[in-house]
């Protein structure tokens, strides 16, 4: 797959969550394990946060295909930002005020966004000219 692909799914897979959070919050916070009577309009306006988030992150990828140095620079923000996501969905595992299954969800995906994103950068890096 070439960079410009690559930056193209990434793409994708931050406009599509963020589009799905943005447009539908009660599926996001049910993939995150709120039941329905957790669910609040303060959790709903923090899932378009969410949204916004993601749709700002993916264009600054798609924005930065065509530039190796700025790609993986923008590649590593996005890895680091999924890393401190599944930061943010453990720390409450330690108190116990969050459900287990909720958690590894969250984090699970977190993870593997990073790696996908770490693996963009790394590409990106490759097609730097020497």
């Amino acid at each position: 797959m070439s960079l410009t692909r690559y930056a193209g799914a990434m793409l994708i897979e931050r406009v599509g969550v963020g589009a799905a959070a943005g447009l539908a919050p009660g599926v996001l916070l049910k993939a995150f394990g709120i039941e329905e009577t957790e669910d609040s309009p303060t959790l709903r306006y923090f899932a378009r946060l969410f949204a916004v988030r993601n749709a700002v992150l993916g264009v600054l990828v798609w924005e930065a295909r065509h530039d190796p140095r700025r790609l993986e620079r923008v590649a590593w923000i996005n890895a680091a930002t999924e890393v401190l996501d599944a930061a943010a969905a453990a720390a409450p595992l330690a108190t116990g005020r969050t459900k287990p299954q909720a958690a590894a969800g969250a984090i699970g995906a977190s993870l593997a966004v990073s790696a996908a994103f770490a693996g963009l950068a790394l590409r990106a890096r490759r097609s730097i000219p020497s």
